[in-house]
């Protein structure tokens, strides 16, 4: 919305605040309101739109807290990626970034934050106040991807916790991430930077040109800015004592609950036996000492090489013996990001137009071990394998015992190499902006966006369990019908033919289309003695869309398992009215007191995602030294395409037959699950389940009666700026989400127990359907699919205080977590279950990040502190379990210099982790980001800027 211009003295100091936002850091725009009042500067400014309403006015007016991290924040982290700056800071959980693409189909190179930790499909992120068109995960769900977004030409990023719905409409539950991007840069820069770690791996290079220029007697303004960012992979190799090398396992010593002995003690070193091998490998079972012994054979002899004492868990070689679980895997995915920003203004008598065209292209890769056939729960028979014409090795023979001819054979196809993904992703949006103002100075404008992301996922090495009988390692498929199979004994290694025959490479692909109109009004309605009654009104509508297309192999259920395809849109008209009502200023105890509300209604094509949301803010000035705000609303997230419209999916996982033997008489005691798993044919004593020790079949899919997530937030705050000390202001914010009706996805297990103990006597309910079984009782398959069942709850305060002194500047911005509580509801029993993990390693009660700044002349020199409370891995487990579940506090400081050579050119470098501190000394944090720790060790990064 186009700004009014004020002359008031009130609406003036605003642009201090603003510039000093770009100096102290990172802080709250409530803070950042009590520093300027100390501020006497006499020129007009803008009222401005701060995130969280559409209503015009000094940014620290909003009732609602606002964090802000300037243009200077973003240049001192030494980060190209945005996500890497906002994934550190207290009010933020693990999104996606870098180091989220292993072990999944296409989420490398997807940059998307997560407020409150709530899931970063619960944080609303726009670009200048509009909703970008999102890119799709591997499984469908839409997110922005803020590392398309020219973070060079960012001015600032204003970030409003709690709930926002009622001005932006979905999504915005855990809050708004707004990138203001600048648009009246003047003249040409140039900034350069590389990067590396100490360490190894993580090598990183940028470069990003602007331009920017006035013309037409400066009725027109055009800025366009290119980057280029490319990172280098590391590897989990590169951090030894990372990921799997190092975790905890079954003690040997321990005899037994409380005994004094830990039940786990954490063991470095570890290899795996029989994953990732690169020779042929058998096992056997030794019942002597109750486990298989692996054995190594070549050139016609067989060598043991891991026995079973020697084994944790089964599958872990304790001793060394096994093969490297981190050969093949990443820490942090490579990526290449190419980015591109064009905005053009311009100026007529009475309409301002606003042009922004916006395109990025990435590429980004992951990779994980080979495929393989077999694993330590894979058993077969010499007489299976003679049967079918397969010679087995005299070396094996000669292992095993006449009594006992069963073994194990895993097989590594690691002469393919590694199983790997590379996603390829193009995104392009446009918008075409009026504005303007009438002569009683209300002001309208309408803007209409449309964008698309291409997405292309080609995976590498997959294995097609069509070509290969996994169960009798014969291979099977066309060169069957053929006549022409390759040659192949899983005793000797494949040929290549073999492999080029059962491994694939297969592309994917995914469009989404997003279009949007929106026009807006806002003025002054009428005068109160404490001021204008301001009015903001508007309609929006949008469109999107989403088609995924599998790979034909992966639609026909020719791999591992089978994904459907999905074409669906929809759209949402929404209509919104927002007011801001001053009530009293300038008597006792009140220097200003507003009182502001909003209302949303929004309307789905879908009806099950139809829904309103409103908004109750109060702001109180009670006089320049202290601020009082607090706002009520009800914030909602409509379902996602793909939640809704999925097609079926299956794959395979763990799950209980309650209706088995060993779990027949564990349900209810009024022994309802033994009458149900009659009614379901199941009679016979003893019955085991098809699933009993092995994996079942689950499929899932789209949910069309799902509704909207809803929840309840609460802010209130207190801002104080103490004049006898001065340039020093503190914020407190406590902030509350009540989130409910949580779309999730039970479990089969659950739903197959569910099916069975829901009702006395009764097999007809909704969980029932959902199971499909043979006439023997076996299961066929679960259907897993989404519906709105669970709450989840935050609360907390966050702190946030600046303060300088002469050459020094200090920000402080901190958090404490009181509740991060989960609430699943059992059906069963008709009770909810909260969970509330606070205060465990990855749940801390405190977070802090600490900016100190020093400015001489020409020299900038800055340290920031980033704190983060350790803890338990787990609160309610006794300490016997683990021998050592407790974590340290992570305190990481960095280290940035600056120095301008010229009024033209700047040089800086930085050190992040001066002190070189990681997790790689436990094994809770040695997974590093899974759990908010990181294992990059320390790192170097220096750049030049030049403007001409």
């Amino acid at each position: 919305m186009k700004a009014s211009i004020f002359k008031s003295n009130y609406y003036k100091k605003s642009i201090v605040a603003l510039s000093l936002s770009s100096v102290l850091a990172i802080t709250s725009s409530a803070v950042m309101a009590a520093e300027e009042e100390t501020q006497q500067v006499e020129e007009e400014v803008e009222r401005i739109a701060v995130t969280g309403s559409r209503l015009t006015r000094a940014s620290f007016d909003a009732p609602s807290p606002t964090v802000i991290v300037s243009a200077a924040d973003i240049k001192l982290s030494g980060a190209g990626n945005l996500n890497d700056i906002l994934s550190t800071m207290p009010q933020f959980g693990d999104g996606f970034d870098s180091t989220s693409g292993n072990y999944s189909f296409g989420n490398s190179g997807i940059n998307a934050v997560n407020l409150r930790n709530l899931g970063a499909n619960r944080t609303l992120v726009l670009i200048n106040g509009k909703r970008p068109t999102p890119i799709a995960d591997d499984s469908q769900m839409l997110y922005a991807d803020i590392g398309m977004i020219p973070s060079e030409l960012v001015e600032r990023i204003e970030i409003l916790t709690g709930g926002a719905s009622a001005v932006y409409g979905s999504d915005a539950v855990a809050g708004v991430v707004n990138f203001i991007i600048k648009k009246d840069y003047e003249g040409t820069s140039v900034r350069a930077q590389v990067g590396d770690t100490q360490h190894g791996g993580g090598a990183n290079q940028s470069i990003t040109v602007i331009n920017g220029f006035s013309f037409n007697d400066e009725r027109g303004h055009m800025t366009m800015s290119v980057d280029y960012f490319k990172d280098s992979a590391i590897m989990a190799k590169d951090r030894p004592g990372s990921q799997n090398s190092m975790r905890a396992v079954s003690n040997p010593a321990n005899t037994g609950p409380d005994d004094g002995i830990p039940d786990n003690i954490k063991m470095s070193g570890l290899t795996y036996p029989a994953f990732g091998t690169d020779t042929n490998m058998f096992g056997y079972w030794n019942g002597a000492d109750g486990g298989t012994d692996w054995y190594q054979y070549e050139n016609g002899t067989a060598t043991l090489r891991t026995p079973a004492t020697a084994q944790a868990e089964g599958w872990i070689a304790t001793d060394g013996s096994g093969f490297d679980p981190n050969d093949y895997g990443s820490i942090e995915d490579p990526y290449d990001r190419l980015n591109a920003y064009v905005n053009l203004n311009y100026e007529f008598d009475s309409v301002t137009l606003s042009v922004d065209v916006m395109y990025s292209k990435t590429q980004a890769t992951s990779s994980i071990d080979p495929a393989f056939v077999g694993d330590w729960e894979s058993w077969y028979t010499l007489s299976q394998f003679d049967d079918n014409g397969i010679t087995v090795p005299d070396a094996l023979r000669a292992v095993m015992s006449p009594e006992d001819e069963w073994f194990s054979l895993p097989n590594t196809f690691y002469e393919a190499g590694p199983r790997s993904q590379k996603s390829d992703r193009e995104y392009v949006s446009a918008s075409l902006t009026l504005s303007g103002s009438f002569e009683n100075d209300w002001t309208w404008d309408a803007y209409a966006t449309s964008g698309t992301t291409k997405a292309e996922l080609l995976v590498k090495n997959s294995l097609r369990t069509d070509r290969l009988d996994i169960d009798t390692y014969l291979l099977a498929g066309d060169c069957v019908d053929a006549g022409n199979c390759p040659e192949y004994n899983p005793f000797e290694r494949p040929s290549q033919a073999v492999t080029d025959y059962i491994l694939t490479d297969h592309l994917s692909t995914t469009d989404v289309v997003n279009h949007a109109f929106s026009a807006n009004l806002g003025g002054d309605l009428f005068e109160l003695p404490a001021g204008a009654v301001q009015m903001s009104t508007g309609v929006e509508v949008r469109y999107e869309s989403l088609k995924f297309e599998p790979s034909e192999v992966w639609s026909t259920g020719k791999l591992s398992s089978d994904m459907s395809g999905m074409d669906a849109s929809r759209t949402i008209q929404e209509v919104y009215a927002e007011f801001l009502v001053p009530v009293l200023s300038d008597v006792a105890f009140v220097k200003q007191l507003d009182i502001e509300a909003a209302y949303r209604k929004a309307n789905y094509s879908t009806e099950s995602a139809s829904f309103d949301s409103a908004k109750l803010g109060l702001n109180w000035a009670i006089n320049d030294s202290i601020r009082l705000r607090t706002t009520y609303s009800t914030a909602v997230r409509a379902p996602q395409l793909t939640e809704m419209f999925a097609g079926a999916n299956s794959g395979f996982t763990d799950m209980t037959d309650p209706c088995d033997q060993y779990q027949i008489d564990a349900g209810p005691a009024d022994g309802r699950r033994k009458d149900n798993c009659a009614a379901l044919g199941i009679t016979e004593e003893g019955w085991s389940s098809n699933v009993s020790g092995a994996k079942g079949k689950t499929a899932s899919g789209g949910n069309e009666d799902l509704k909207e997530e809803e929840a309840e937030t609460l802010t209130i705050g207190l801002v104080l700026t103490p004049s006898f000390i001065d340039n020093l202001t503190i914020s407190f914010d406590y902030y509350d989400i009540k989130l409910e009706d949580m779309i999730v996805s039970q479990g089969a297990s659950t739903i197959l127990s569910n099916c069975t103990d829901l009702e006395a006597g009764s097999i007809d309910n909704t969980f029932c359907d959902k199971v499909q079984r043979d006439a023997n009782g076996d299961i066929n398959v679960v259907n897993t699919v989404s519906f709105n069942a669970d709450a989840a709850r935050r609360r907390g305060v966050d702190i946030a205080s600046v303060y300088s002194y002469e050459n020094w500047s200090f920000s402080l911005n901190a958090s404490r977590q009181l509740e991060t509580s989960y609430t699943e509801f059992n059906d069963v029993e008709g009770t909810s279950v909260t969970d509330d993990p606070l205060g465990e390693l990855g749940n801390p009660k405190w977070q802090a990040n600490l900016i100190t700044t020093y400015n001489l002349d020409d020299l900038s020199v800055s340290w920031t502190a980033k704190f983060k409370q350790g803890g338990k891995r787990w609160l309610d487990i006794s300490d016997e379990v683990y021998d050592d579940q407790s974590v340290d506090d992570s305190l990481i400081h960095d280290l940035n210099i600056s120095y301008d050579i010229s009024e033209a050119a700047n040089v800086y470098l930085g050190v992040n982790n001066v002190t070189d501190e990681d997790g790689l000394d436990h094994w809770l944090t040695n997974w590093g980001t899974r759990i908010g720790w990181g294992i990059v060790g320390r790192s170097y990064y220096a750049g030049m800027t030049y403007q001409f």
